[in-house]
């Protein structure tokens, strides 16, 4: 039987050479604002991207001062571009290694780590069950205390309807206890990826994350310079936001 996660597999190495183009929407311009706020201060930190593709946070990490960083992606084909980036900038920081997040990641040998990043995780999740281990992987390989820099997305969003904000979520097809909806970026050529939605993921429950994390912590989206320096046009997306950046601790 085909793994489903084969299927994510290709619809990223489909898209793998457009993806960063990411950051040049406004969705997308927002998000690196979000997380440059979390990331404020790496200095010494080993650092682990979970579900990092190319590389992007992983990047933000080093410039907040990150000395040691690792990659875990289910895509070769984001990885490889990443690295191929990496060696045009002559660094040698990140490691690479292809892992399922939705899965034992322990033939890895990973950890541990100071701060986990999982960003564009969570909505990849299968079933109940994967959505668990995904958080279980994020726990395991923190140290006693570490924080975690992770999203939500909420598909539902009428901001994320109109495309206004550089995407559009919909197609939504339910299944038993959430549903599959498709993400796309409208960039020239427009990209397409498949997603999930759990209920305890994108109505934000703390049912299977609270079981490893705690003094979970929203980044407001007013405190982001884009956010600040035109209200107007993110007055519909604040009403509805589509995407959360969110921190939490490591239970002790």
């Amino acid at each position: 039987m085909t793994d489903p996660n084969d299927a994510i597999e290709k619809n990223y190495a489909t898209n793998a050479s457009g993806y960063d183009q990411f950051i040049n929407l406004p969705l997308g311009a927002l998000e690196q604002q979000l997380f440059s706020l979390c990331i404020k201060n790496c200095h010494g930190l080993k650092v682990l991207d979970l579900g990092g593709g190319t590389g992007n946070r992983a990047r933000d990490a080093i410039e907040a001062g990150a000395t040691d960083v690792d990659v875990v992606d289910i895509s070769p084909d984001m990885m490889r571009l990443g690295e191929e980036y990496e060696k045009s900038l002559r660094r040698d920081v990140i490691k690479w290694y292809h892992g399922d997040a939705s899965k034992d990641l322990e033939h890895l040998g990973l950890g541990p780590y100071d701060l986990v990043i999982a960003n564009g995780v969570f909505d990849h999740a299968q079933n109940v069950e994967e959505l668990e281990v995904m958080w279980r992987n994020c726990a395991k390989y923190l140290k006693s205390g570490g924080l975690v820099i992770a999203n939500r997305n909420n598909p539902k969003s009428k901001a994320a309807a109109s495309g206004k904000y550089g995407v559009q979520l919909g197609k939504f097809e339910e299944f038993e206890g959430g549903f599959s909806y498709k993400y796309r970026m409208l960039m020239e050529p427009p990209l397409e990826f498949e997603s999930m939605a759990l209920e305890p993921y994108y109505g934000g429950s703390e049912e299977i994350s609270g079981k490893y994390f705690e003094g979970f912590k929203a980044v407001p989206w007013e405190e982001t310079e884009i956010v600040r320096s035109n209200p107007d046009f993110w007055k519909e997306y604040l009403e509805d936001p589509i995407l959360y950046i969110f921190t939490a601790k490591k239970k002790a």
